[in-house]
C-alpha cells in the first residue's frame, strides 16, 4: 500500500511501468462502430444528450502547444529547456455549429503516446466527447534516457493547462474543434503512469483542477496526505478499472485506491488481466469493449447526467461474468 504522495514514494511504486502492451483478437463490433461512423442514432443531437456509442462521425486534430511559464527538466543527458512543449492529438464529434459536448482530457502510460489509445478514444468521441491528450515530455516514447517518473507532479499540471488552454481557444480559427467544448463538463482519463498524472490532476494537494467532474483511471496508484483534495472538498467520482494479475502496478494498489479514494469511486476489476489488456482496442476485442462501454457509461453518468449511466455500468460487468469482471459497490455516495 502506498503511504505517501511524494516524488520518493512514487517513483517506488511505479518504477516498473513498463512499454510492453498486449493485443487480443476477435471482432465484436461492426467497422463503422469502432471507427466512430454514425449509427442508428441522431446525428445531431441536443448537446446534452445522451448518445449511444458510433452515433457521430469521428474527426481529429492535431496542434502543439507550449507552456512558457514551467520547464522541462534536464533528462537523458539533455539540458533543460525553458519551456514545456506539448504535441497534441484530438479526437472530437462531428456536429453542428453552437453544440457543444464534455471534454475529456487523457494521459498516456510511460514510453507512449496518445495515438497508441486511438481505438478506445475514438470510442468515447463517438459517443459524444472531445478527447484531448497530449505526448508528455519526458515520458513519451523515444524519451532520452527513459521515462522521468520524478516529472509526475509537472505531467498533472499539464492536464491543467490543456484545459486552460482549450477553453481559451473557443474562438481560435485554427482549433474549431475547441469551440464544441462544453466548459462546464470534464472528465480526466488515463493508464498507467497517466492514470497516477489523472489521480494527481483529480484529487491530490501538488495539482488537483477542481473543474474536473470524473475520473477514469486504467492501471494507476495513488495516495494523498489524509486522503483529502487541496481545499477539503470531496473529489470527483472515479472509476478504477485495474487487472488483478497486473506485475507492474500490483492490484492491491487499486484496492488501496478503492479505500482511500476521497470522492464517490467504483472498481471494475479485469479478472486475470494484467497491465495493458483491455485499454487499447477500443470495440475491436471484447475486454477492450468492455472497458469502453463501461466508461462511457461512467462518464454520461457524471458528464451528461445520464440517470441510467450506473445501471448500465452494472449490467456491463453483469453480462462480462464474474470470469472476466467484477464491480465492486459504489462507495463514497453522496
Amino acid at each position: 500500500m502506498i503511504s505517501t504522495r511524494t516524488i520518493g514514494t512514487l517513483c517506488a511504486v511505479i518504477f516498473l511501468l513498463g512499454s510492453a502492451c498486449s493485443s487480443s483478437d476477435g471482432d465484436v463490433a461492426s467497422e463503422a462502430e469502432r471507427r466512430g461512423a454514425t449509427s442508428t442514432g441522431p446525428t445531431n443531437p441536443a448537446p446534452d444528450a445522451t448518445t449511444p456509442i458510433g452515433t457521430f462521425e469521428v474527426e481529429e486534430a492535431t496542434t502543439e502547444l507550449v507552456d512558457s511559464s514551467r520547464v522541462t527538466k534536464a533528462h537523458g543527458g539533455r539540458p533543460e529547456l525553458p519551456n514545456r512543449t506539448l504535441p497534441v492529438h484530438v479526437w472530437y464529434p462531428k456536429l453542428d455549429a453552437g453544440k457543444q459536448v464534455p471534454l475529456i482530457v487523457f494521459s498516456h502510460g510511460s514510453t507512449r503516446l496518445t495515438v497508441h489509445y486511438e481505438a478506445t478514444l475514438e470510442v468515447w468521441a463517438s459517443a459524444g466527447y472531445i478527447v484531448v491528450g497530449a505526448d508528455f515530455p519526458l515520458s513519451k516514447e523515444g524519451t532520452a534516457g527513459g521515462t522521468n517518473y520524478g516529472d509526475v507532479n509537472e505531467q498533472a499540471r499539464d492536464v491543467s493547462f490543456l484545459i486552460d488552454r482549450v477553453l481559451d481557444s473557443a474562438g481560435d480559427p485554427d482549433l474549431p474543434w475547441a469551440a464544441l467544448v462544453d466548459p462546464e463538463h470534464i472528465g480526466l482519463g488515463g493508464q498507467s503512469l497517466g492514470a497516477i498524472t489523472t489521480l494527481l490532476a483529480a484529487a491530490d494537494p501538488c495539482c488537483a483542477d477542481r473543474r474536473v467532474d470524473a475520473v477514469t483511471e486504467f492501471a494507476g496508484a495513488w495516495s494523498s496526505p489524509a486522503g483529502a483534495t487541496t481545499d477539503g472538498a470531496a473529489a470527483p467520482p472515479a472509476l478504477l478499472v485495474h487487472g488483478d494479475a497486473d506485475p507492474t502496478v500490483p492490484y492491491g494498489a487499486a484496492e488501496s485506491l478503492l479505500d482511500d479514494y476521497p470522492g464517490a469511486r467504483q472498481l471494475l476489476t479485469l479478472v486475470g488481466s494484467g497491465h495493458d489488456q483491455g485499454f487499447f482496442e477500443g470495440l475491436g476485442a471484447p475486454l477492450d469493449e468492455l472497458v469502453a462501454r463501461s466508461t462511457v457509461a461512467f462518464y454520461d453518468q457524471h458528464l451528461k447526467d445520464d440517470p441510467e449511466g450506473l445501471q448500465r455500468l452494472e449490467t456491463l460487468a453483469a453480462k462480462a461474468g464474474a470470469r472476466v469482471a467484477t464491480l465492486s459497490e459504489l462507495r463514497g455516495e453522496s
